[in-house]
């Protein structure tokens, strides 16, 4: 970011008088932080390190302002609900989980130092996550693609110790039935964490700048 800064005044040959500017660059502070307003405890990184080793601003791609068009910012993922993710919500807002927080579209930074071998993306959204628990719910698709999702489970668990429960064609009835109180016995078979984690999603930049 460029700002003006007058530095002096002075008359031309007609008379006129007229400032001159010089422009400053704005240093950029690599450690700042932002927070979702719904996820208080967790703080990410306004800079972090693409895929390809280029410093991103994730701040704008994930949060950026209201009028913003980009594409894969966590408010359009809130907002475009599919029919599986109505339903759990649904689930969710009967009480079904409580006591239990649960998080919709859980923004995960990867970390470049430890990304697995066919890890692709700099982040994911989580369709549910329990943070106490550390586990998260993932509805798919036949979009879905099994080996990337073997990779992503696998970096969740490895990595951040997040276990990954998934469910398909949870618009089906039979489907409901069976998953839901699985999903239960999973999540009563866990001790609950006092607090929810913090996850060091800065250790890109730090290791990039040397900070």
């Amino acid at each position: 970011m460029l700002i003006n800064i007058p530095v002096i005044i002075v008359r031309n040959y007609y008379g006129y008088w007229f400032f001159i500017f010089r422009f400053m660059a704005k240093k950029i502070n690599y450690l700042d932080t932002f927070i979702f307003p719904d996820i208080p405890f967790q703080y990410y990184p306004v800079y972090s390190v693409s895929e390809s080793g280029h410093i991103m601003n994730l701040k704008s791609m994930m949060y950026p302002t209201p009028k913003s068009r980009k594409k894969f910012t966590r408010n359009k993922q809130l907002g475009k609900r599919s029919l599986q993710a109505k339903i759990f919500d649904a689930i969710i807002e009967i009480g079904y989980f409580n006591p239990l927080l649960v998080i919709k579209e859980f923004p995960i930074v990867i970390q470049n130092s430890r990304r697995l071998i066919g890890q692709k993306g700099s982040f994911y959204y989580l369709d549910y996550y329990f943070p106490t628990m550390k586990v998260c719910v993932e509805l798919d698709s036949d979009l879905h693609k099994e080996d990337k999702d073997e990779i992503r489970d696998r970096y969740l668990e490895e990595v951040l110790g997040i276990k990954t429960f998934r469910m398909k064609g949870l618009d089906k009835a039979l489907v409901q039935r069976i998953k839901f109180p699985e999903l239960a016995s999973l999540l009563r078979s866990i001790s609950p964490l006092q607090n929810p984690p913090v996850f060091a999603f800065s250790e890109n930049i730090r290791l990039m700048k040397g900070l």
